[in-house]
């Protein structure tokens, strides 16, 4: 995946988490450092045809640390229970 399908891939998949409850609740359960699970969500979500890597997720989740900070901050205000270390929030730790 290149660096601008990543940088849309981790923006729309967190307009998903903040749109759609059950989708968020689903990815509560998973571990946040299950890179084949987040993997497989993000490209079910999304209908990728590839189901982004490790590194893939590795640089969506700077990318959301780096520039979606608004974003992941209104996902943790709607949800209590949210992850609140912005860079650990959606695809894996680092």
């Amino acid at each position: 995946m290149n660096d601008v399908a990543r940088r849309a891939v981790a923006a729309g998949f967190l307009h998903a988490l903040q749109t759609t409850p059950a989708l968020f609740d689903e990815w509560m359960k998973i571990a946040k450092d299950d890179t084949a699970a987040i993997g497989a969500l993000v490209a079910r979500t999304l209908g990728l045809a590839q189901v982004p890597t490790a590194e893939d997720l590795h640089a969506m989740a700077h990318h959301v640390e780096a520039h979606l900070s608004g974003m992941v901050a209104e996902i943790q205000a709607a949800n209590a229970n949210a992850p609140k270390t912005v860079g650990f929030f959606v695809f894996m730790q680092h």
